[in-house]
């Protein structure tokens, strides 16, 4: 701590020494040299010029002086900021970051000796100066609209910080699909799908912002519940683009590092403040079913990082094994946050655990102490209990055997194919009972209403106890299997997770 400290202090001492992020300057100055960019800049000021001119002729026309007309086109101005800065700026940042992932082209990612923290920030960086642009040759034509009425000036600052921190995860976010280790026939159906979403962002984004400014902003900001509204839905946009932002560190470190420390030390801080943040949220306002904000956003997150964690190789190179702690209790907890399956399966099962757990404790307390305001069934808890359950032990069924089928048949494959094979084996397990009913001439409404062992998804279909049950059982035997054929090669991992001989030499795998 006390080192810590001193660096610390030494760092911000020597703040005349500081320099800029040599990514930032190279991006920046490609970007002024693109003519992308700059006719992008330039056509989104004639469009915002031109809109404003035929508002303010075609008030000209009419009898009476409109007392909304500066409402109006502020609306019209942030249909078009949103638009052009969701659309434009995370694409250009995008392809930027996916072309030097190429193998092939020799850029900065595979010449430059800068960690891959201010790789991902230099990038980031970039991309909201670019927004800023973008939003500072917006501002004077967004200011204007106060003169005319209709909107006031803190509504309207307060509206382009809002789109400024949306436009900013975005490019996170388009860094994080360029970043991700695949073909570039993928990335395109990536950029495509991306492309396509962008408009599901848009109409939100804007029907947030008109319905913001209708709210009337300045007339709530003196009020604490706004404050603390404003803060949550910030901080929680903030939480989620670095949540990206430490993924897309992960994927371009070279495989030789512990690439699962900063990701997995990330959720475990994401998951447990999140519920920290739900659950005072929820006993504040007496909602106590609002806890299942956090328990599916969290599941979401842990089953996808069940898929990557089987996908993990199990041998470390001897640099990440030196920082092996010598200590068993340490070795123990940091078993969890290095790269492999192994720790990476008991990294997500304790905090599936815990997420199952307290969100029954949370809503049992808080609906016989902290009472209800809202709509909480009844036969909440109990179907909760029926049906999260054996959803979860399914899934890791699944994970567990195709960890199995990679490990034992295919060794010398990639392990990213334990991954594609969790997938295959839910669908496999979802459409295959209905693919024998439809050969046998039996598949109807009615059949995929019955029970369906093996099939995850066949609970929600389900409603009585006695067939939930069926699948709770048969989905532990079933996990209880994978595990018995899974067991050798854990305590394998578990006894290969120690520091090198001292004498070994210093080779990087």
């Amino acid at each position: 701590m006390t080192a810590t400290l001193a660096r610390l202090k030494a760092h911000f001492i020597n703040w005349r020494e500081w320099e800029l992020n040599p990514v930032v300057i190279k991006e920046l100055r490609q970007s002024v040299r693109s003519w992308a960019v700059t006719g992008m800049l330039l056509l989104f000021l004639v469009v915002l010029f031109i809109t404003s001119l035929v508002f303010l002729v075609n008030q000209t026309f009419e009898v009476t002086a409109s007392e909304r007309l500066g409402g109006d086109i502020f609306q019209a101005f942030i249909i078009i900021l949103a638009g052009a800065s969701i659309m434009f700026i995370p694409l250009h940042v995008g392809v930027r970051m996916a072309s030097e992932r190429q193998e092939g082209n020799t850029d900065l990612l595979y010449i430059s000796t800068l960690s891959p923290t201010r790789v991902i920030r230099g990038k980031f960086f970039c991309g909201a100066y670019m927004t800023l642009l973008f939003f500072s040759a917006c501002m004077p034509f967004m200011a204007f609209t106060n003169l005319l009425r209709g909107v006031d000036l803190p509504t309207v600052f307060f509206i382009l910080l809002f789109l400024f921190v949306v436009v900013c995860a975005a490019n996170q976010l388009a860094i994080f699909i360029a970043c991700l280790p695949v073909s570039r026939p993928f990335k395109i159906l990536f950029a495509i799908g991306g492309f396509f979403m962008s408009y599901w962002l848009i109409a939100e984004v804007i029907f947030g912002a008109i319905s913001l400014m209708r709210s009337g902003i300045g007339s709530m900001m003196g009020e604490r519940y706004f404050w603390l509204t404003t803060l949550t839905i910030g901080g929680v946009i903030s939480a989620v683009g670095g949540l990206f932002f430490v993924l897309s560190v992960a994927l371009i470190s070279p495989p030789s590092a512990n690439r699962a420390l900063l990701p997995r030390i990330y959720i475990t801080a994401f998951w447990l403040f999140g519920g920290l943040l739900v659950g005072c949220w929820a006993w504040q306002v007496k909602e106590p079913m609002m806890i299942l904000v956090w328990t599916y956003a969290s599941t979401v997150l842990l089953v996808a990082s069940l898929v990557v964690t089987v996908s993990n190789h199990d041998n470390l190179s001897v640099r990440v094994r030196r920082t092996i702690p010598a200590h068993r209790l340490k070795r123990a907890l940091a078993f969890v946050y290095f790269n492999g399956a192994a720790g990476g399966l008991i990294w997500v099962t304790v905090l599936v655990v815990l997420t199952f757990l307290g969100t029954v404790q949370f809503h049992t307390v808080a609906t016989a102490y902290g009472g209800t305001r809202g709509y909480a069934p009844a036969d909440f808890l109990p179907a909760f209990l029926e049906v999260y359950p054996p959803v979860l032990v399914y899934i890791f069924a699944y994970a567990l055997t195709a960890l199995f089928i990679q490990r034992k048949f295919m060794p010398r494959h990639s392990p990213k194919i334990a991954g594609i094979f969790t997938l295959l084996v839910a669908g496999l397990a979802a459409i295959g009972p209905n693919i024998v009913l439809f050969f046998l001439n039996r598949l109807s409404w009615k059949t995929l209403e019955n029970l369906q062992l093996g099939n995850a998804s066949n609970l929600f279909v389900i409603h009585e106890p006695g067939p939930r049950m069926a699948h709770l059982v048969f989905a532990c035997g079933w996990l209880l299997l994978a595990l018995i054929l899974n067991a050798k090669w854990f305590v394998a991992q578990v006894k290969n997770f120690r520091p090198p001989p001292a004498n070994l030499p210093p080779r990087l795998n």
